[in-house]
């Protein structure tokens, strides 16, 4: 699958087929059970006793992810997580939401003042890299690392998981020297803490003692690529399908009261992380598979989103959908953080398009191409006209 641009840039077909016909099915390429079916996917997060988020322990490269918060389970995990909880409360949320406003009309401006644009350069990628930067307090001179930064650990990650480990070693490199800076900044705020988050996990402790600078360091860089990676993909996946559908921008420019159905509706129809993977620790059974101890398990969230059992008409993009239970975010006690947070993004994007654009749409003959990974279902431009509204 990995290599297949065509199911990058749409999987979907080939989700249909292996929800009919191999729901859950082991796959020499990925090492694993692959799981399709929403109730299969939901039983798995459900489950961290038997199904564990530990899936870098025992990795050979010399690369620190098993501090990775994703990568732990209770009680590190339960521990750790609530270090950061406190900034992605929906309330915490909406106070940046002045914030938010102010970087999206920004964008938007400059984006309005030129015939063609590339969508991802220009808005997808600086909007949630400036918010998330903001909230760990990263200098504005040093956010153009954080996307560089970011893709190397999701290629690190996504190498590891697959064991295509041969040209890790020079991501080693990368991956210390944005320890390094993170270190540095986590020094820092223990000698003169500020309100960020970063000030906040370099203070903070668990069981009575203060993280060391590689638990922090980690942390932030978690931080970092959850919250811009992912809110990146939703926004480009929500106007190329807006771009696509025209009838349903339509829709929402004569009814913007739906903007929040809209938004989940495009999480669940494009999902922006495709799986994520599992490792079985004691000898269980999904879907009439048995799995032994020590084998690992790959979650597909992007089929369960449009899993027939679920959801009448699974591959229809309808925004007056009822929102439903998608498993966008993961479920259980991995469910995303920043949940609240890239609804908000996403939710302030589109009001401002809406109140802003006239129409968009993509240029007769652009080709889009998908991002390489596996994992994050994106492009890595999106060409866009814009009109401005009079």
């Amino acid at each position: 699958m990995s290599n297949q641009p065509d199911l990058r840039l749409d999987p979907y077909p080939w989700y249909a087929h292996m929800l009919e016909a191999s729901p859950v099915v082991f796959s020499p390429e990925f090492g694993a059970y692959l799981v399709f079916r929403a109730d299969d996917v939901r039983k798995v997060f459900s489950d961290h006793q038997t199904f564990s988020s530990a899936v870098f322990d025992g990795l050979s490269m010399e690369l620190p992810f098993e501090n990775q918060l994703t990568g732990m389970d209770p009680p590190r995990h339960t521990q750790l997580r609530a270090l950061a909880t406190h900034a992605f409360t929906p309330k915490a949320v909406l106070e940046l939401e002045p914030r938010i406003q102010e970087i999206v009309n920004r964008l938007l401006d400059a984006m309005l003042d030129r015939e063609e644009v590339d969508f991802v350069r220009d808005f997808a990628i600086p909007f949630p890299v400036t918010v998330i930067a903001e909230m760990l307090g990263v200098p504005e001179e040093d956010q153009d690392r954080f996307k560089l930064w970011s893709d190397m650990i999701i290629e690190i990650s996504e190498r590891l998981l697959t064991g295509l480990t041969e040209s890790l070693p020079e991501h080693v490199a990368g991956y210390n020297e944005m320890l390094d800076y993170f270190r540095k900044l986590v020094h820092e705020r223990r000698q003169d803490p500020k309100g960020d988050l970063i000030s906040r996990l370099a203070v903070a402790e668990v069981e009575g003692r203060q993280l060391t600078d590689t638990e922090a360091s980690n942390f932030c860089a978690l931080l970092m690529v959850a919250g811009n990676e992912t809110t990146t993909n939703l926004l480009t996946n929500t106007i190329r399908t807006f771009a696509e559908y025209p009838d349903q921008w339509e829709r929402l420019v004569k009814e913007p009261g739906l903007i929040p159905q809209a938004v989940e509706e495009v999480m669940r129809f494009r999902t922006s992380v495709q799986l994520m993977f599992r490792v079985v620790r004691q000898d269980a059974e999904i879907g009439g598979v048995k799995m032994k101890a020590g084998e690992r398990v790959v979650l597909f969230m992007g089929a369960a989103n449009r899993d027939p059992a679920k959801i009448d008409n699974p591959n229809v993009f309808d925004i007056t959908r009822p929102a439903g239970s998608h498993l966008t975010f993961g479920h259980g006690i991995h469910f995303c953080l920043g949940a609240p947070l890239a609804r908000l993004e996403v939710s302030t994007a589109l009001k401002t398009i809406l109140g802003r654009v006239s129409e968009f749409r993509i240029p007769e003959g652009a080709v889009l191409e998908p991002l390489s990974s596996f994992n994050l279902l994106g492009l890595k431009s999106l060409p866009l006209r814009l009109e401005r509204l009079k």
